[in-house]
């Protein structure tokens, strides 16, 4: 019998690049294997070489204070930043995005998002997810980390994962909130690098052989595997699935063989002038492992930052710690892409579980505020230097076309090449759509 995924597994206790919930490398591998040939209740699924870096900001990203400034509102709305020009005329960020305001020609905002959740908890699973988690008791609120819907990467690996030396989806630099298979099942779930790539002692785990053993050694070591599982696939009682184990015993020992993995995980082959354009914060070398990853064949990489949750100091707090790191990773990314000739094949998505209240309070820090919030997608076909909805002159509320969490989802989906109406069944046999019925952005194309 197959292995079960367990909704809301400890962060810590997840996959650090060989193991998920007890499972071996080789298992997942098999398992993803076995499901992959599910299709999706026998509807097309279509594919085409589009990769995905989805950089998650936890906490809610402050819109009036990025993405969505309000020059004309009072001080208690607009904040202590000022709006200013970007490479595309008539399109404003504010001051603290220097380096993004270079590059707004790549890429499209979109002010429009909008749900109903403040929760921080669910606002991750909406957003993670394009579903609300509702108030059922499979949702805990008390876990992070509790999907009922599958993740966005998760769907992309199910419905459109890569065929590559490398997993389809991977996160960085650990387990995201709400970013797990749910009922799809552990063969869906991230391979996890629990890894912060811009410290000195960055490795990843597993993708390579451990230290001691020789070469010779491992391949005699294989050898006997082979044996042991060709004795055990004589024995009546032994299930296909397991005769057919050494198989993918053999992908996983592939997978830490595999020149292409090892470099694609090495950042330190980047040079020195390449690592500190983006950055030398988790951040800013989250996003250049990301490029990596996605050059050399990753489906969806999933990206988080933290600590975003403003409600004490909210201008410092962003202006000092927070957004330069954002800002330069996402102008190097964007500009490395470009040059390297892949921004037209990878889609480049930041967004947050929610905004932040338009209104400052008495601790100089902003609430939360789902009613509106901004996030920003480039590349992937998408025409770049443009606002697509807008927020009235509090950015309180949507006054142009809102985008909900499942219109979100939809428009990923699409662009990566999915059919956003495809539905699964769940392990009782209900139909799911992936998309939560959301329709994608059309006017992003």
């Amino acid at each position: 019998m197959l292995p079960h995924y367990c909704d809301g597994i400890d962060r810590r206790g997840f996959l650090r690049m060989g193991s998920l919930a007890g499972l071996s490398l080789a298992e997942i591998m098999r398992l993803q294997s076995l499901q992959a040939a599910e299709g999706a209740s026998g509807q097309s699924v279509l594919k085409k070489e589009i990769n995905c870096i989805f950089i998650f900001i936890i906490g809610g990203m402050a819109h009036q204070d990025l993405w969505d400034p309000k020059p004309l509102a009072p001080p208690e709305i607009r904040g202590e930043f000022q709006a200013i020009q970007t490479a595309v005329p008539g399109m404003l960020v504010t001051d603290i995005l220097p380096h993004v305001a270079k590059v707004t020609d790549k890429l499209t905002i979109l002010r429009g998002l909008t749900h109903g959740d403040p929760d921080h908890t669910a606002g991750y699973h909406v957003m993670m997810t394009g579903a609300h988690p509702g108030t059922g008791a499979n949702f805990n609120r008390n876990k992070q980390n509790n999907n009922v819907h599958p993740c966005l990467g998760s769907m992309v690996a199910k419905a459109g994962g890569g065929n590559g030396s490398l997993p389809p989806y991977i996160s960085v630099p650990n387990f995201l909130n709400s970013g797990g298979p749910a009922f799809l099942g552990a063969s869906y779930a991230p391979f996890v690098i629990e890894s912060d790539p811009a410290s000195p002692e960055f490795s990843v785990r597993d993708i390579v052989l451990p230290e001691g053993v020789a070469s010779s050694r491992s391949v005699r070591r294989q050898q006997a595997l082979r044996e042991i599982n060709k004795f055990e696939q004589d024995v009546e009682r032994i299930s296909k699935n397991v005769q057919a184990l050494d198989i993918f015993q053999e992908k996983a020992y592939s997978l830490m063989t595999s020149q292409k993995a090892k470099e694609a995980f090495d950042i330190t082959r980047e040079s020195e002038t390449m690592r500190e354009a983006y950055g030398m914060t988790s951040l800013g070398q989250c996003c250049l492992l990301g490029r990596r990853l996605v050059e050399a064949g990753c489906r969806f990489v999933s990206i988080e930052n933290g600590h975003w949750d403003t409600h004490r100091k909210n201008a410092s707090s962003l202006r000092d710690l927070l957004v330069p790191s954002l800002d330069m990773g996402l102008a190097a990314l964007l500009t490395d892409l470009e040059q390297r000739g892949l921004l037209a094949s990878t889609l480049v998505v930041v967004t947050t579980e929610f905004g932040r209240s338009p209104r400052i309070n008495q601790m100089a820090g902003r609430d939360h505020w789902p009613q509106a919030f901004s996030m920003v997608m480039a590349g992937a076909g998408i025409k770049p230097g443009r606002v697509i909805g807008a927020t009235d002159a509090q950015a309180a509320f949507v006054t142009d076309r809102p985008v909900t969490p499942p219109d979100m989802a939809a428009t990923i989906l699409q662009t990566l090449g999915i059919d956003p109406g495809i539905t699964v069944q769940t392990p009782v046999g209900r139909p799911v759509q992936l998309a939560s019925g959301g329709r994608p952005v059309t006017e992003l194309f």
